[in-house]
C-alpha cells in the first residue's frame, strides 16, 4: 500500500466540451498507464466506457483510474460535464481531496463551470485551474483568467506565462523559475529574462505579491526586496492552495500534450494528500472508516459494485465491516483497484485509497459510512442531490413482467440519487423523473442496451412544486371512539407554517421538550407530516416552507399513535389551506452559444419562451453567448428547436436556477398516459 502522504485523490471537473476526458486520457498516457491515447470522437477513450457515452461523445458516469507520477499515486476521477448528470459530480467531490477545474480558452467560464465550482466550494476542496485549448484560433487566456476572478470570485494566480513564438506556436514560461517549456513539452535551452519581457515580469511580480499576502515567510522576504528560491515558493504555494487562499492557474492543450507534465507536477506539488485533509488521531488511525460514494450494476459477473474512499484503517477481505447507516455488518467478497471499467483484484487497501468491492447485493447504497464500529471518526461526507425537474410515463414492451421491469428501474435509482421511479399512473406504467430530457433518454437507452428491454414513453412533463403565500397557525382536536371499545382516543396538536426563501426546501421543527415525548407519539407526528407532503391528491409537492410543531397533548392512557398521525395530517391540511398554496415552476439558467449571424433569431425565440436575458457577450471566432432565465416548461424540446433555428450550429446547456411562482394557466403539462 502507498503511504497516505504519497497519494492524491483528484476529481476533474468542467463545463461540457471543455476537454475533461481528453485531459484524463493525456494524463493516463503521460503516466504510462495506457500506451495509446483514445479520442472522444472515435469513442475509444478509457473513461467513457458506456455505449451511450461513446455514441453521444459525452461523459455520463464518473470513472476512476489509478496512475503514478513522480512516485505519487494519483487516483483520477473524470466526471460528467452535463448538468443532467450532476449527481456524478456531487458524489465524486464528496470523497476527493483536490480537483482540476478545466476551462476552455475560447469560451472561458461557462454555466456548468460555475455549478461545479460551487459544488467543490461546498466540499472545501482545493483546486488547480487548467485553461485548455490554448492552441485553438481565438483562444484568450487573459480573458479566461479575468472571468475566474470576476465570475467565480477566487484569487486566481497564473503559474505560467504563455509566450507566442515566431512560428505562431505557444511556449509556457514557468513564473517561479523562468524556465521555458516549448509546445512539444520539452524545456528550452535558455531561461526567460523577466526584465526583457514586461508582461512576463508583471505576471511574475503578481505571483510573488499574492504569495506574500498569503504567507509570512514570503512576506518577510518581499519586504526585504529579496525573492526566495523556487523550493521555498513552491512550499508557500502548497500551503496557500491547501488553505484555499489561492487558485493556481496553468495553461496548455490536452490534445497537443502542451503543459501536461507541468500540470501533473502541480498536482503532486500543490494539491493535498489524504494525510493533509484527514490527519488521523492516534486512537483512530487503526479504525476503519470509509464512505460509499457510488454503486453500479452493469450486469457483469461481479454483480453490483460499490466504490469506496478509505479515510483511516485497513480494508481486507477477511474483515467484517459495520454499515453505520443500516446498523448491520457486511463482508465483501472481493476488493479491487479500479482502472475505469477494468478491475484489478487486491488483498488490502489503506488510508486515502479509492477502491471497489463486490458481493454487496443490496447491502450498500451511495452515502453509506463503513467502519469498524458504530461510531466512526469521520462522518462529514455530505452529498446534496437536487430533486428531479422533468418526468415522463414509461412502459416496457409487451411480455416483460411488471416485477422484472420495476426491479430494473430500482437498480438505476440506486445508482443515481437524482432519478426517481414509481408505478402509475395506469397499471403497467411507471413515472420516471430526472434532471432533464437527456437524463431520461439515457436511462431508457441503458435499459435497452443493458437488459434488452424496449420501452415506450410519453412526453416530458415539468415537475412543479407548491409553496405557501403567508404564515398560518392551527390547533386541531382529534377525537374518535373505536369500534367495540369503551374509551375514546384523543389527540390535540398545535402547529404553524411559515414561507421560506426560494430554494430553502422543506424544514420541520419540533419543540425542545419533544425529547421527553413518547417515541411512538413523535414518530406518528413525523409520519403524518410525510403522509401529507407526499399525498398527490393535495397538489404538487410542498417546498420552501417551515412546519413547526408547537405542542401536542393527549389524555394519559387514552391516546394512540394513529390519533396523532391523523391529527397531524388534518391540522397541516387546515394550515396549508389558510396559508394558500402557490404553484411554483422550475426556472432554468440557460446558456446558448451561437454564431453571431444567428444571434437575433435565437434571442427572438427566447423572448417568445418568456426568457429573461441576463447577459450577451462575444466569444472567439464570431460566436456569441446568451445567458437567460427560462421556465423549464418552455424548454421541453428545445434541443430540436435550436438546431433548426441555427442550422445545427448552436448549442446550449441548462441548469436548475430556482422555483418561481407561476400563474395557473401557465402550467402546460399534465401527466399523460398516452405513450403513442
Amino acid at each position: 500500500m502507498m503511504p497516505a502522504d504519497a497519494i492524491r485523490n483528484v476529481g476533474i471537473i468542467a463545463h461540457i466540451d471543455a476537454g475533461k476526458t481528453t485531459l484524463t486520457e493525456r494524463i493516463l498516457h503521460n503516466t504510462g498507464t495506457i500506451r495509446y491515447m483514445g479520442d472522444v470522437q472515435d469513442g475509444n477513450t478509457v473513461t467513457d466506457s458506456l455505449p451511450q457515452e461513446r455514441q453521444r461523445g459525452i461523459s455520463i458516469i464518473s470513472a476512476a483510474v489509478t496512475c503514478t507520477w513522480s512516485q505519487t499515486q494519483i487516483n483520477v476521477i473524470d466526471t460528467p460535464g452535463h448538468i443532467d448528470f450532476t449527481a456524478e459530480v456531487e458524489r465524486t467531490l464528496s470523497v476527493m481531496d483536490g480537483a482540476i477545474a478545466v476551462f476552455c480558452a475560447l469560451r472561458g467560464v461557462q454555466a456548468q463551470s460555475e455549478t461545479v465550482w460551487r459544488q467543490a466550494r461546498r466540499h472545501a476542496i482545493p483546486i488547480i485551474a487548467f485553461i485548455n485549448k490554448l492552441d485553438r484560433p481565438g483562444a484568450d487566456h487573459r480573458r479566461t483568467v479575468r472571468q475566474l476572478k470576476e465570475k467565480l470570485l477566487v484569487n486566481a494566480v497564473p503559474l505560467q506565462f504563455p509566450l507566442e513564438q515566431d512560428d505562431g506556436s505557444i511556449s509556457l514560461v514557468d513564473l517561479l523559475t523562468g524556465e521555458v517549456i516549448r509546445n512539444d513539452g520539452r524545456p528550452a535551452e535558455q531561461k526567460l529574462d523577466f526584465t526583457a519581457n514586461p508582461d512576463a515580469l508583471a505576471a511574475h511580480s503578481y505571483l510573488i505579491e499574492c504569495l506574500a499576502e498569503s504567507d509570512d515567510i514570503i512576506l518577510n522576504a518581499y519586504l526585504e526586496n529579496t525573492i526566495p528560491p523556487p523550493e521555498t515558493l513552491r512550499a508557500a504555494l502548497r500551503r496557500a492552495v491547501i488553505r484555499r487562499n489561492l487558485v493556481p492557474v496553468l495553461f496548455g492543450s490536452a490534445l497537443r500534450n502542451v503543459g501536461m507534465q507541468q500540470l501533473l507536477d502541480a498536482v503532486c506539488d500543490y494539491l493535498p494528500s489524504p494525510a493533509d485533509r484527514y490527519p488521523a488521531s492516534d486512537g483512530a488511525a487503526e479504525e476503519l472508516n470509509a464512505t460509499v460514494f457510488k454503486v453500479i450494476d452493469q450486469g457483469g459477473p461481479e454483480g453490483p459494485i460499490a466504490y469506496l474512499r478509505i479515510y483511516t484503517g485497513t480494508l481486507t477481505l477477511d474483515r467484517q465491516i459495520w454499515n453505520v447507516q443500516r446498523q448491520e455488518h457486511f463482508t465483501p467478497t472481493q476488493l479491487y483497484r479500479v482502472y475505469a471499467e477494468m478491475f484489478e483484484p487486491i488483498s488490502s487497501a489503506g488510508p486515502g485509497d479509492i477502491v471497489a468491492v463486490s458481493g454487496i447485493g443490496t447491502a450498500l447504497v451511495t452515502g453509506d459510512t463503513l467502519a469498524t464500529g458504530p461510531h466512526p471518526a469521520i462522518t462529514n461526507n455530505i452529498m446534496d442531490f437536487p430533486e428531479p425537474v422533468v418526468s415522463m410515463v414509461v412502459e416496457p414492451a409487451a411480455g416483460v413482467p411488471a416485477a422484472s421491469f420495476d426491479a430494473v428501474l430500482q437498480k438505476f435509482c440506486r445508482e443515481d440519487p437524482t432519478l426517481k421511479a414509481k408505478p402509475g399512473p395506469l397499471p403497467g406504467q411507471w413515472t420516471l423523473a430526472g434532471m432533464g430530457e437527456l437524463h431520461l433518454d439515457v436511462v431508457r437507452d441503458r435499459i435497452k442496451t443493458d437488459f434488452g428491454i424496449d420501452t415506450r414513453a410519453g412526453n416530458g412533463k415539468v415537475e412543479y412544486r407548491d409553496t405557501i403565500a403567508a404564515p398560518a397557525a392551527v390547533t386541531y382536536h382529534f377525537t374518535k371512539q373505536l369500534t367495540n371499545q369503551e374509551h375514546i382516543i384523543t389527540a390535540d396538536i398545535e402547529l404553524d407554517v411559515t414561507p421560506l426563501h426560494n430554494g430553502a426546501g422543506l424544514e420541520v421543527v419540533f419543540p425542545p421538550d419533544s425529547a421527553n415525548w413518547p417515541e411512538d407519539q413523535r414518530e406518528a407526528i413525523a409520519a403524518g407530516i410525510r403522509d401529507f407532503i407526499n399525498a398527490e391528491a393535495e397538489g404538487f409537492p410542498l417546498t420552501d416552507m417551515r412546519i413547526r410543531i408547537v405542542a401536542a397533548k393527549h389524555d394519559a392512557g387514552k391516546a394512540a399513535a394513529l390519533a396523532f398521525l391523523t391529527a397531524t395530517r388534518l391540522a397541516l391540511a387546515d394550515a396549508i389551506a389558510k396559508a394558500r398554496r402557490v404553484k411554483m415552476e422550475p426556472v432554468m439558467r440557460l446558456e446558448v452559444s451561437t454564431p453571431q449571424d444567428h444571434l437575433g433569431s435565437v434571442i427572438a425565440d427566447l423572448s417568445a419562451r418568456q426568457a429573461r436575458i441576463t447577459e450577451v457577450d462575444s466569444l472567439a471566432l464570431g460566436a456569441a453567448r446568451i445567458t437567460a432565465l427560462v421556465p423549464l416548461a418552455e424548454l421541453l424540446g428545445y434541443a430540436s428547436a435550436i438546431r433548426t433555428l441555427s442550422s445545427g450550429r448552436a448549442d446550449f446547456v441548462a441548469e436548475p436556477a430556482a422555483y418561481e411562482p407561476v400563474p395557473q394557466d401557465h402550467i402546460k403539462q399534465a401527466p399523460t398516459t398516452d405513450l403513442g
